[in-house]
């Protein structure tokens, strides 16, 4: 099985790859849209590593890239239904790159962001994730009101040592969501310099907050029992 699709997040995650975009077909000449796609490695926890999603040309999809990829199947997945299992043994195969300014015809909106009465706005319950919103998807590509992000770095308990903290704050249906930044190009984009260690937070305006679309994700379940959303990719054009 071979798919085709518009890649719009590529984050990392334990040092490989989060990958999802948009299935692109052609009919009668010219190319749609389809559902979400995310592939997933059948190794370790589902991330792609890098091996297994480098293109026939020896580079690593990029954002807005077009990419053919084949697949051995859909993975039986409740929380994240558009997940597909990759033949690691095939290289991707890059056709093209399309501009941002294109992405309006694919915007969604959603009623909200999977949000779950009495629980915090970046997270929602293992288990009542495919209730949420129906018919359930956990990607996004949505457009935010009041977007800024903040950033600073403190000592954390769970991970042994200080953290660099990077979080989009942004208004989406009259709810203001405050969710950790996966995109992985934004140190370089915003964040540098970093804040010192323990230092007050830094909050940062992107150049053109009209022009911003986020690529917003629903995680894997995680050992506390909840599911967390991420901002997988902020797209500015």
């Amino acid at each position: 099985m071979k798919k085709t699709f518009l890649v719009l997040a590529n984050s990392i995650r334990r040092g490989c790859h989060c990958i999802a975009g948009r299935e692109m077909f052609q009919r009668d000449g010219k190319w749609f849209y389809g559902p979400w796609v995310r592939p997933v490695s059948q190794q370790g926890e589902g991330e792609v590593r890098t091996h297994e999603c480098l293109c026939a040309d020896g580079r690593q999809p990029a954002i807005l890239d077009v990419v053919e990829v084949t697949l051995t199947g859909k993975q039986d997945c409740a929380h994240q239904p558009e997940n597909y299992m990759i033949d690691s043994s095939v290289r991707w195969h890059r056709i093209g790159t399309i501009p941002g300014s294109s992405l309006g015809v694919i915007e969604e909106k959603p009623a909200h962001l999977w949000l779950q009465p009495g629980t915090r706005t970046d997270r929602i319950h293992s288990g009542v994730a495919v209730t949420s919103l129906a018919p359930f998807q956990s990607l996004y590509l949505i457009r935010p009101t009041k977007l800024h992000f903040r950033i600073w770095e403190a000592d954390d308990e769970f991970r042994g040592g200080p953290h660099k903290n990077r979080r989009a704050v942004f208004m989406y249906g009259g709810t203001e969501y405050n969710l950790p930044i996966t995109d992985p190009t934004m140190d370089a984009r915003y964040f540098r310099p970093f804040p010192a260690l323990n230092q007050p937070p830094k909050e940062i305006a992107p150049t053109n907050p009209a022009n911003c679309l986020l690529v917003v994700s629903l995680a894997a379940p995680f050992k506390d029992g909840y599911h967390y959303k991420v901002v997988a990719t902020i797209l500015e054009y």
